[in-house]
């Protein structure tokens, strides 16, 4: 997790299969002496996620996304992601959005504005948009540095729980 990515991911494979996968995470999450911060877990479509309990969590808490898929006959594919609740990251998506489209109004205002009167005022959005991509960028950045005590915790977690290595 050394690179500079918001949402680290990575897989590896398992020779165990995907229930068994499954039903270590479930036994890991009830015991004590691997749970010892009291993870918690939902299970949605194949996924299992494991989350922090609300006294451990704070806006930038990562959840932990294992999806398992059977690869062949002996070995599963595990892959992991690893990033703020969705409900955050769709936000920081829709800013981004915003920049972006904000961005491309200035050019496509302002250079239409140009042509047609010789007046450029549209082309002001061009810095507003990217002032808004760039914050939004740095406050993500800053958010998973704040998160990043946590994310090594949940790795940590599932490769107690499954009992190998990854490879990414």
């Amino acid at each position: 997790m050394s690179e500079v990515t918001l949402r680290p991911r990575y897989k590896f494979d398992s020779k165990l299969s995907s229930e068994e996968i499954r039903t270590r995470l479930k036994a890991a999450l009830k015991d004590e002496e691997k749970n010892k911060l009291g993870l918690q877990h939902r299970s949605v479509s194949g996924h299992v996620i494991v989350v922090f309990p609300k006294e451990h969590k704070h806006f930038w808490s990562p959840t932990l996304d294992v999806s398992m898929e059977k690869k062949n006959e002996d070995q599963t594919l595990v892959r992991v992601l690893m990033g703020p609740e969705p409900s955050i990251w769709t936000l920081f998506m829709f800013f981004y959005t915003l920049g972006g489209l904000t961005i491309l109004a200035g050019f496509i205002l302002g250079f239409s504005q140009y042509m047609l009167k010789g007046e450029y005022g549209m082309l002001a959005l061009i810095p507003l948009g990217t002032i808004i991509v760039l914050f939004f960028y740095f406050a993500a950045v800053a958010g998973r540095a704040k998160a990043q005590d946590q994310m090594y915790q949940l790795d940590a977690f599932l490769q107690k729980a499954v009992n190998s290595e990854p490879q990414a």
